[in-house]
C-alpha cells in the first residue's frame, strides 16, 4: 500500500513540476508573431492579438485569449472583420492515452462580425484564402512532379495509416457564444441587417448523447427590429452521419414603423430524417388595416435523401380584421396534404380544403419554380355569392335608399364633378397586365352554384390558362335563367395596347329576369338565344367603347317590349288622322311579340342594325338605326305595321286599322330612351290616309262654313294647313 502511495505522489510531483516547468519555460505570448504570421500568409489580412495568451489548467489544460481583432482591407467602414474580447479552449490530456478527445467548455465574449459590400461591389470576404489557395495549387503541382510509386506495399500501407483514428471518441463539454453581434451591410442595395445580442449555448456534446441547445436574438432588418428565443435538445449519431431533435421550442416578435408581429410561435415534438415530426405553430399581429390571429397544426416528414419534404394534415384556422378586407372581420380556414419535391422544384397541394366566411374550395394545386412559374388548379365549390361576400348586395341596397334625397349643395355639387372628372381619367387608363408574361397558369373551377353582379347561374365550369403573356379562356360553361351559356375568350398582352377576342353563344334564356337582376331593366321579356362575336385592341372603358368590333345576332321569342304600346299608338295616330281623339281604353304599356331578331354591328364607335325585326299575330315592326357607345346617344326609326284583323291588346278593336304602317322615333340616351310618333314619316308613307285627311277636311270644313267653304281663298288655306300638317 506504501509503494502505490509512494507512486501517486511522485506523479502528482511530476504533473506539478511539468506545469511549473510550462509555465517558467513556455511563455504562449511568445507565439503571437507566429500565429498573426501564419494568418496573414493564409488570408492575406492582419491578425491583432492585443489581449494576453494564458495556460489554463483546471479543470482540463487549454488556453484563454485576449482582445483579438481580425482587420478589414482599407476601404470599409469598419477596421476589423472579426473581433472578441476572450475566447477560452482546454483539453482533457489523460483521456488522449485512451483515444478520447474530450474538449472542454468553448466559450467567446463580445464577438462581432461585420461583413460589408461596397457600392463598386466589392466584399470585405473578397480574398479571404486565396493565398492558401495559391499555396495549394503550388503543393498539388509539386506533388504531380513527383514520381509516383505504383508498388503493391505502398497501396496497402493507406488504410493502415488511416485506421488509428477510426477508433477516437469526441467529446465537448459545452458551447457558449455570450453578447455577440454581427452587421451585414450591402452599399448596392441599401440592405442592412444589424443583430445588435446573440447568446447561444450547449451542455455537453457527445455523439451518441443528448444536449439542450438554447439561443436569443435582437437586432434589426431595415427598420425593422426583431427579437426571438428557442431552445432544443440534440443528438448527433454516434458514426456522426445524423442527427435528431427533439422538444423545439421557437419564439419571435418583429415591428417597424407600419407593422407589428406580436407574436410567432413554432413547436415541434421531434424531429429525425424519415421519420413524422408533429409542428404546431402560431402568428399574431397586424400589418396595414389588417390584424390577423392564425393557429395551426401538421406533421412533417423529410426524406432520407433530403430530396421530398411531405406534411401532412395541415390545418390553419385564422382570424382576420380591417379595412383591407371585404368585411370588418373574417375567419379562413385550411386543411390540405401538401409536398415539395427539391430536384423538381415542384410543391404539391394535394386534396385541400378552404373556407371563407360562408365561402368554400376544395381541390388540388401545385406550383413548380422556373424562370416563368408553373402553376395548375382544380378548384370546386359547392356555393359562392360574391356579392354576399363583397357586400355588393348591402351597397346597393343603401343606394337605392338614397334615391329621392335632397339635391347636394354646391360644395357637395363640385366634390360630385370632381369625383367624376376623376373616374372619366380613370376610365381611359389600361389595366396592367404585365403579370401575364410571368406566369404559366392552367386550371379548372368548377361552382355548382354561383351569384355575381346579381345574376344567378349554377353548373359552372370554367378552363382556362396563361402563358407567354396569353390569358386563354378556353371554356366557360353555366346555366341561367333557364337557359345555358357557352364563352369563350382571349386576352394578349404582347403588344403596345391588349387585344381581345370574344365568342359567346346564350340559348334559352329568360330575359327578363336575368335584366331585372344584372341592371334592374324590366322593359324586354322573353326567351332569348344571343350569338356574340366580338375583338378589340385596349381594355380601358373608353378604348372598348371606340375600338370593340363585331357582330350581336339576337333571337328573341314569346315576349313584350315594356313601355310602350304600339298598338295604343297606332289608335292615337288613326284618330289623329280624323281630327279626332283616340276613344280606347287605357291600357298596359306594353307591346307583345312571337318573335324579335336583330344583327347588330359594332365598330368605330357605333353600334347599328337594319334588321330589327319584331312579329305578333297583330303587328309587324322593322327598325333601324345606331347608337353611339362613347355619348350613349340612341336614334332608332320603327315602323310598326297592323297586319291582322283582330281585337288589340285591351280588347279594343282596331280591325279598321289592317296595312296601316305607323312610324316610332327612338331617341334619348341609354338611361332615358324617349319614343314618339313620327307624324311626317307616318304621312309620307301613306298617301291613301293622305287623301282621306283631306276629305275629312273638307267635310268639317262644309260643316262649320257652309257654302263658304267652296270659296278658292278658304280651301288655299285648307291645302296649306294639309301641306303644313303632312310636311
Amino acid at each position: 500500500m506504501k509503494k502505490f502511495l509512494y507512486i501517486l505522489l511522485a506523479l502528482v510531483l511530476v504533473v506539478v513540476i511539468g506545469i511549473a516547468a510550462l509555465l517558467a519555460l513556455v511563455d504562449p505570448n511568445q507565439f503571437k508573431p507566429l500565429i498573426a504570421e501564419q494568418v496573414k500568409k493564409n488570408t492575406g489580412r492582419e491578425l491583432v492579438i492585443s489581449g494576453d495568451i494564458d495556460w489554463r489548467f483546471f479543470p482540463s489544460v487549454g488556453l484563454t485569449l485576449g482582445e483579438t481583432e481580425f482587420r478589414n482591407p482599407e476601404g470599409f467602414a469598419e477596421a476589423n472583420l472579426v473581433r472578441f474580447s476572450n475566447a477560452e479552449l482546454s483539453v482533457a490530456v489523460m483521456p488522449l492515452l485512451s483515444q478520447q478527445l474530450e474538449v472542454g467548455n468553448v466559450s467567446l465574449n463580445d464577438a462581432r462580425v461585420f461583413i460589408q459590400t461596397r457600392k463598386d461591389g466589392v466584399s470585405n470576404l473578397d480574398g479571404i484564402g486565396a493565398q492558401a489557395s495559391t499555396a495549394t495549387s503550388a503543393d498539388e503541382s509539386a506533388a504531380e512532379q513527383q514520381p509516383q510509386s505504383t508498388t503493391p506495399e505502398s497501396s496497402d500501407i493507406a488504410p493502415s495509416q488511416e485506421s488509428p483514428a477510426a477508433g477516437w471518441t469526441i467529446s465537448l463539454a459545452g458551447v457558449e457564444l455570450v453578447n455577440a453581434s454581427a452587421v451585414i451591410r450591402d452599399d448596392k442595395t441599401g440592405a442592412l441587417t444589424d443583430i445588435e445580442q446573440l447568446n447561444v449555448s450547449l451542455t455537453r456534446f457527445a455523439p451518441g448523447e443528448w444536449a439542450k441547445a438554447a439561443f436569443d436574438v435582437q437586432g434589426k432588418n431595415g427598420e425593422l427590429t426583431f427579437t426571438a428565443k428557442g431552445e432544443t435538445e440534440l443528438n448527433i449519431a454516434p458514426t456522426l452521419d445524423g442527427a435528431e431533435l427533439k422538444a423545439l421550442t421557437l419564439d419571435a416578435q418583429a415591428a417597424d414603423k407600419v407593422n407589428k408581429i406580436e407574436s410567432v410561435s413554432l413547436t415541434v415534438d421531434q424531429f429525425r430524417v424519415g421519420d413524422w415530426s408533429a409542428l404546431t405553430f402560431s402568428a399574431k399581429g397586424e400589418i396595414p388595416d389588417l390584424a390577423f390571429d392564425a393557429k395551426g397544426e401538421t406533421r412533417l416528414k423529410l426524406s432520407a435523401d433530403f430530396n421530398l419534404a411531405s406534411v401532412e394534415g395541415l390545418s390553419l384556422n385564422s382570424n382576420v380584421k380591417g379595412n383591407a378586407l371585404p368585411r370588418p372581420e373574417m375567419k379562413i380556414g385550411l386543411t390540405a396534404d401538401a409536398s415539395y419535391d427539391v430536384a423538381k422544384g415542384l410543391a404539391t397541394l394535394s386534396a385541400f380544403t378552404t373556407q371563407v366566411d360562408e365561402i368554400a374550395l376544395d381541390g388540388k394545386a401545385s406550383f413548380q419554380t422556373a424562370d416563368i412559374p408553373v402553376i395548375r388548379f382544380d378548384v370546386h365549390s359547392d356555393n359562392i355569392d360574391l356579392d354576399a361576400f363583397l357586400g355588393l348586395d348591402k351597397a346597393s341596397k343603401a343606394a337605392s335608399s338614397k334615391t329621392g334625397s335632397e339635391a347636394p349643395t354646391t360644395g357637395e355639387a363640385s366634390g360630385t364633378s370632381t369625383t367624376q372628372a376623376a373616374t372619366a381619367v380613370d376610365k381611359s387608363k389600361e389595366p396592367d397586365l404585365s403579370a401575364l408574361k410571368t406566369l404559366d397558369i392552367a386550371g379548372k373551377v368548377a361552382i355548382d352554384n354561383f351569384k355575381a353582379a346579381n345574376a344567378k347561374v349554377s353548373a359552372v365550369v370554367t378552363e382556362l390558362a396563361v402563358k407567354k403573356g396569353v390569358l386563354n379562356l378556353k371554356r366557360f360553361d353555366a346555366k341561367l335563367y333557364g337557359g345555358s351559356i357557352n364563352a369563350k375568350a382571349t386576352i394578349d398582352a404582347n403588344g403596345k395596347l391588349p387585344t381581345y377576342k370574344v365568342t359567346k353563344h346564350i340559348k334559352g334564356v329568360q330575359v327578363q329576369p336575368l335584366l331585372v337582376d344584372v341592371a334592374e331593366f324590366e322593359n324586354l321579356a322573353g326567351t332569348g338565344n344571343i350569338d356574340i362575336n366580338l375583338s378589340g385592341t385596349g381594355l380601358a372603358e373608353t378604348r372598348i367603347r371606340q375600338n370593340i368590333a363585331g357582330t350581336v345576332d339576337i333571337n328573341f321569342a314569346d315576349g313584350s317590349v315594356y313601355g310602350v304600346n304600339v298598338a295604343e299608338m297606332i289608335r292615337e295616330a288613326r284618330a289623329t288622322l280624323k281630327g279626332k281623339k283616340a276613344e280606347y281604353v287605357k291600357e298596359e304599356r306594353k307591346t307583345d311579340f312571337s318573335a324579335l331578331t336583330s344583327t347588330m354591328k359594332l365598330g368605330k364607335g357605333v353600334l347599328s342594325t337594319n334588321n330589327l325585326y319584331l312579329a305578333s299575330p297583330l303587328l309587324r315592326i322593322d327598325g333601324e338605326g345606331q347608337t353611339n357607345l362613347v355619348s350613349e346617344d340612341i336614334d332608332f326609326t320603327v315602323m310598326t305595321s297592323v297586319v291582322e284583323s283582330s281585337q288589340g291588346q285591351g280588347g279594343k278593336d282596331i280591325d279598321e286599322l289592317k296595312d296601316l304602317t305607323v312610324p316610332i322615333d327612338v331617341k334619348g340616351n341609354w338611361t332615358e330612351p324617349k319614343f314618339s310618333l313620327n307624324l311626317k314619316e307616318l304621312l309620307k308613307r301613306n298617301n291613301e290616309l293622305e287623301k282621306k285627311a283631306e276629305r275629312e277636311v273638307e267635310r268639317g270644313l262644309k260643316k262649320l262654313l257652309g257654302d263658304k267653304a267652296d270659296d278658292d281663298k278658304v280651301k288655299d288655306a285648307a291645302n296649306k294647313l294639309l301641306k303644313g300638317l303632312f310636311n
